[in-house]
């Protein structure tokens, strides 16, 4: 009877924290050391609508993702590249072959873009916006991580320049 009780009150727990395939009250706020940091899970549109809000705001924009394949991402991407913002992006050199990869869009409107050269995989999922503002988390550049999977981003202020000085470590990594 208690087993059941456990199982029936977990069951509860999770299903009070799921609406519609999505984790219940995505973009929440937490403060750890007088660090904001906003969470988002997908399926859903939150992790493509931060990233393309940040990419909206910035005037400097380094990328390191594994694939970028969102045309909405995309098209913000290289709109921000037009009106003249700096962008530089970083990816894994098998995904940036791929039938939906926008790696040589970015390419043909002049974005400065870098596949891995030394590593099996380029796998991060971050950006840095401005020095400062960093995207990161699970979350892959894709439709299918928006629309199907479980993935997750977070935006929070890079407190020691540490993805700034990795995504300059891979740059001048991959540029040789």
């Amino acid at each position: 009877m208690v087993k059941r009780l456990l199982i029936f009150l977990f069951g509860l727990t999770v299903g009070a924290t799921l609406v519609g395939g999505c984790v219940y009250n995505p973009g929440k706020e937490a403060i750890k050391d007088n660090q904001s940091i906003q969470t988002y899970f997908t399926p859903g549109a939150d992790c493509e609508k931060l990233i393309i809000r940040e990419i909206n705001n910035a005037t400097k924009i380094d990328i390191a993702v594994y694939s970028i394949t969102h045309p909405s991402i995309g098209s913000s991407i290289i709109a921000a590249h037009k009106n003249g913002k700096s962008i530089r992006i970083i990816t894994d050199r098998a995904q940036a072959k791929g039938k939906k990869s926008l790696i040589d869009d970015f390419k043909k409107a002049g974005i400065p873009v870098l596949t891995n050269k030394k590593h099996k995989l380029q796998h991060n999922k971050f950006a840095i916006f401005d020095d400062v503002r960093i995207v990161s988390g699970s979350y892959n550049w894709t439709v299918n991580a928006s629309k199907y999977n479980a993935e997750n981003c977070m935006l929070f202020d890079q407190t020691n320049k540490e993805f700034s000085n990795q995504f300059e470590y891979l740059w001048n990594l991959y540029s040789k």
